[in-house]
């Protein structure tokens, strides 16, 4: 993994306060829908340059298990805001108890990977809590795009009670785990997977559009801006792509014995 571009700090603190902002901004007619997908955007961006992080520990197959388990982790977590919000009839504190249940549980897990299963990594606790609260940020987001409110009765009613959760998690694992996993080896480079992360959040957000038909009027402007932003950030990644791409110099067939060499 190459050095950061862009410290992961200042992607974080963007990502958690911007993505904060946008959720509780939701609910304005049009804009709100704009914001939710810069939430996502936001959201998305800050897990995968997590993943980078704990993908260098060289975990194999690991990567992909870790993004499963902190996305089922933020689900539950925002599966908590929903449920203690619309008891305690408090709706404004539903995105903030759902993120801290999801830092507090990955906290959790994160100790029973070190001290019981035995997993010494230095940044897993750091790790962990950065995906749950990606995975947890991104979920509500999508969730208020659909909603078009960050509601906790309304988003019932529109992603859980209808399953549509279960596609936003599985979504999620995609769009934080590919990118990484596609551009992963020796010469990975934050700006081509971040730009491949920003294509592949668009191409989620057509379909997430679509599944607006029923609940916005406004679909078909946020289906415009996800193929327009997914043009440009697939222009974006090949231009990535090919700036480091590597010479190769054919040399002809192999020598049948070591005289020919």
């Amino acid at each position: 993994m190459s050095d950061d571009l862009i410290p992961n700090q200042i992607l974080f603190l963007v990502s958690f306060f911007g993505g904060l902002l946008c959720i509780y901004l939701s609910n304005i007619p049009l804009m709100g829908g704009i914001l939710s997908i810069a939430g996502i955007s936001l959201a998305t961006i800050f897990g995968i340059n997590a993943l980078r992080h704990v993908g260098k520990y060289s975990l194999g197959t690991g990567v992909p298990s870790i993004v499963y388990l902190l996305t089922a982790i933020g689900v539950i977590g925002y599966l908590l805001g929903i449920v203690l919000t619309i008891n305690l009839n408090q709706p404004i504190l539903f995105p903030i108890i759902a993120i801290i249940s999801a830092i507090v549980l990955a906290l959790i897990v994160s100790y029973i990977c070190k001290y019981l299963f035995g997993i010494q990594v230095d940044i897993l606790a750091k790790s962990f809590i950065s995906i749950s609260l990606a995975s947890v940020l991104l979920i509500i987001s999508m969730s208020t795009l659909i909603s078009q409110t960050f509601i906790p009765q309304i988003i019932y009613e529109n992603v859980i009670q209808n399953g549509m959760i279960i596609l936003l998690m599985l979504m999620s694992v995609m769009v934080i785990q590919n990118p990484y996993n596609a551009c992963m080896g020796p010469n990975e480079d934050q700006y081509r997977t971040l730009s491949l992360g920003l294509t592949n959040i668009f191409l989620m957000l057509i379909v997430l559009s679509l599944l607006c038909i029923f609940t916005s009027k406004y679909w078909i402007l946020y289906l415009l801006l996800s193929i327009i932003g997914w043009i440009i950030s697939f222009r974006k990644y090949i231009g990535y792509t090919k700036h480091q791409v590597a010479s190769i110099k054919r040399y002809g067939l192999w020598p049948k014995d070591d005289k020919e060499i």
